[in-house]
């Protein structure tokens, strides 16, 4: 069969096919500053990092070539003397802690003895702990008076468990006693040693007067009441 020819046979245009060419895109990738700028930030820290590490080892380089000047230059008899030196210091200091110093007791005892009260003997005994004891003898104006000498040692700390025994009552009145005691060992230990302050007159404890005892007895070995 023919096909009439108003029918076309092709479906090609037949206008020429135009096509427009795109245009590139201006404009700066913002992600590709970023990255460029955090490398940069990286590259400077690693530098820093490689020249303060350059830095130190310099330092350290320096500070060795001192030190090693410095052995070179010290004596070999200069250090034996150091040693020799050390060695009398370590012997003295032994020496010292291992000393009895008694005066501060005695400066403790004066401060703490009333003017009624006076003592005739004094036994003082260091034992192998460096604690030490004391055993005295002493006489009293009054029962009042030993009273307040026993308040008196009680409120001294560095003087512990003060026990008045043997207490005799005189033909004149006064009253004769026997003391035992322990020491702090800062009181005996020259290395303990600290300065006694003498206490004020107002700290001492009032003495009130009594009529004297006519006739002695003796009494049991106790501690008078305060």
């Amino acid at each position: 069969m023919a096909i009439p020819p108003t029918i076309p046979t092709s479906f090609v245009p037949k206008q020429p096919v135009t096509t427009g060419m795109r245009r590139p895109q201006s404009g700066v990738n913002v992600f590709l500053i970023i990255a460029g700028i955090v490398l940069g930030v990286a590259a400077l820290g690693a530098g820093g990092v490689f020249g303060y590490k350059l830095y130190l080892e310099n330092v350290r380089n320096a500070k060795a070539a001192e030190l090693q000047r410095a052995q070179d230059a010290i004596n070999e008899d200069t250090i034996e003397g150091f040693v020799r030196l050390r060695n009398r210091l370590e012997s003295a200091s032994t020496l010292l802690n291992q000393h009895v110093y008694t005066s501060q007791f005695f400066d403790v005892l004066e401060t703490r003895t009333l003017q009624s009260v006076r003592f005739s003997s004094l036994t003082l005994s260091v034992l192998d702990d460096r604690s030490a004891e004391i055993q005295m003898e002493g006489v009293a104006r009054s029962f009042n008076a030993l009273a307040a000498q026993s308040e008196a040692f009680a409120s001294e700390k560095r003087i512990k468990r003060a026990i008045f025994s043997s207490i005799t009552v005189n033909t004149t009145g006064s009253v004769s006693f026997e003391l035992t005691a322990e020491l702090d060992p800062k009181l005996v230990l020259a290395s303990d040693a600290t300065p006694v302050t003498p206490l004020p007159e107002s700290t001492l404890p009032v003495q009130v007067p009594v009529a004297p005892v006519s006739s002695s007895s003796t009494a049991a070995s106790t501690t008078p009441a305060l």
